[in-house]
């Protein structure tokens, strides 16, 4: 499944026009499927006030109000003008006059207001998707005022007065009951922000073909399906080795626990061997976790003067193929080991995930992962031989792109893409809803996760997670494709986590319900 842009609708419909299909045909069954909806949702329904703009949107709802009028219901339309501005909404309305259905002008709220009665509905086919400035005056008013009326309001498409593309509010909007969604999931719809004003989404096929989908549309809406295809596989064959090492590198002091959930969501996430390099081993670590002591200037432990920006041996050792195929670096990480990252970087043998403390040293230009659109970073001294993944949530995003919060979570499509056309890097931006973005224009979207996930370290088990996914064979290949494996199965297993706990749920919870995700794939 697809995320779909207003834009990208628009090439859609011109796309299937070419192939035969005609958007009058379109229309006919969009306005017919909001109609058996409605029906579905509210069977007790008696009267239903369709509300019509101008446009195709005002055009499905003509095509509505024809298919409630037959089906009985007494069906009030009022509309924004009785010349539509678009050939098929034009031949619509002629086709719901030709019903014996009646149409009224809409000048304000209280021409709704006036038609609600008990066992009402309120059709919302007033502007739909492509919206790019607020709606003012009257209309403004009128939309704002819709779910205050004490009836059902069912939005056609886009609840009016919301963004197609992006979780931004562009001003006055209707708050729907229940959103058709006509051919493909929206953007806007996958994000809460937005996303808690379309009520109960269904999506309506509308005869669209799906070669047409197939070509339009950058954004994929991560499912079981596309989980299970990029998880990698594990045969009866395999050993500790070939089911993929994960090195991390975090902890300190007042972070162990960091680290441990790290090494925690690795190993629940099928990784044959974990290794944690760090100050700290937190007082109740597995025992299968491999411990290496290390201090910024010393070795297990052992103080030992070293120049600024070298990797003390002991440390570099352990960077090796066979215990680290990928290496995550930075949950929970001490500030000492921050110089030391650019030379740590150049010796991962493959993927890197760079999360939290590591993330800061980039924002900061201390390390650099070898792009040099970033400006100002410290150069790479080599390149390396595998993916980097960086896990910011809004704030560290905005510390990378240098600019505000607010900015990142009005639009984090487009900031995940900038962050990986920048870095050069697979990019997850955390949220409730969460943007995977490829440094060559790949995007997808994961909406899976609970409300109980906000708290602390279910980011340090992601980190785990990931450096188990992307460890075996095939992980520098198919960076991108893993990344999104592994972002599913942490959201799944926080739902799983939170069947038990609510919100509630703890990071631990998670990183336990990981094989109970797992097993959810079949």
């Amino acid at each position: 499944m697809k995320l779909y842009r207003a834009a990208e609708m628009r090439e859609a419909d011109e796309r299937a026009a070419a192939a035969g299909v005609t958007g009058e045909t379109l229309m006919e069954s969009a306005g017919a499927a909001v109609a058996r909806e409605a029906l579905r949702r509210y069977p007790g329904t008696r009267r239903a006030v369709i509300l019509c703009g101008k446009g195709n949107n005002g055009g499905d709802g003509y095509v509505c109000a024809r298919k409630l009028h037959a089906a009985g219901l007494d069906a009030k339309v009022l509309e924004l003008s009785a010349e539509p501005t678009r050939p098929d909404a034009a031949r619509a309305r002629t086709a719901l006059l030709a019903s014996g259905a009646v149409t009224a002008p809409l000048t304000g709220v209280e021409d709704v207001r006036l038609l609600v009665t008990e066992r009402t509905i309120i059709v919302d086919a007033l502007l739909g998707s492509g919206l790019d400035r607020a709606a003012d005056g009257w209309l403004g008013g009128l939309l704002s005022a819709l779910s205050g009326l004490e009836a059902p309001v069912v939005a056609i498409d886009v609840p009016s007065g919301l963004p197609t593309d992006t979780p931004r509010g562009i001003g006055p909007h209707v708050r729907a009951d229940v959103t058709v969604e006509l051919a493909g999931r929206k953007v806007a719809g996958a994000f809460p922000a937005t996303s808690r004003y379309y009520g109960v989404r269904v999506l309506a096929p509308i005869g669209m073909p799906s070669a047409v989908l197939a070509q339009v549309g950058g954004i994929a809406l991560l499912d079981a399906d596309a989980a299970r295809a990029w998880l990698p596989a594990r045969e009866r064959s395999a050993h500790k080795y070939t089911a993929g090492t994960v090195t991390i590198l975090a902890g300190s002091g007042r972070y162990a626990g960091a680290a441990e959930l790290a090494c925690r969501g690795a190993w629940r996430a099928g990784a044959g061997l974990v290794t944690l390099v760090g100050p700290e081993r937190h007082p109740a670590a597995w025992p299968e976790t491999i411990f290496e002591r290390a201090q910024a200037g010393g070795a297990r432990g052992e103080a030992m003067s070293v120049p600024t920006g070298t990797v003390p041996d002991t440390v570099a050792a352990l960077i090796e193929p066979k215990r680290a195929a990928a290496l995550v670096i930075g949950p929970g990480l001490a500030e000492e080991f921050l110089p030391h990252l650019p030379e740590l970087l150049t010796l991962a043998p493959g993927p890197v995930v760079l999360d939290a403390a590591a993330l800061g040293a980039l924002a900061a230009g201390t390390i650099s992962l070898g792009v040099a659109s970033h400006a100002g970073a410290a150069p790479a001294s080599r390149e390396r031989p595998g993916a980097a993944v960086l896990t910011p949530h809004a704030g560290e995003a905005a510390a990378l792109l240098g600019t505000s919060t607010a900015v990142v979570a009005e639009d984090p499509v487009a900031a995940a893409n900038a962050l990986a056309a920048r870095y050069g890097a697979v990019v997850v931006l955390k949220g409730a809803t969460t943007v995977i973005a490829a440094p060559d224009g790949r995007l997808a979207v994961s909406e899976r996760g609970h409300p109980g996930m906000a708290a602390g370290g279910t980011g340090d088990v992601l980190a785990g997670v990931l450096g188990a996914v992307l460890a075996p064979a095939g992980g520098r290949e198919a960076a991108f494709e893993r990344t999104c494996a592994a972002v599913w199965l942490h959201g799944v297993a926080g739902e799983v986590a939170a069947r038990r706990h609510g919100i509630g749920l703890v990071a631990s919870d998670v990183a336990e319900a990981l094989p109970d995700a797992l097993a959810e794939l079949g």
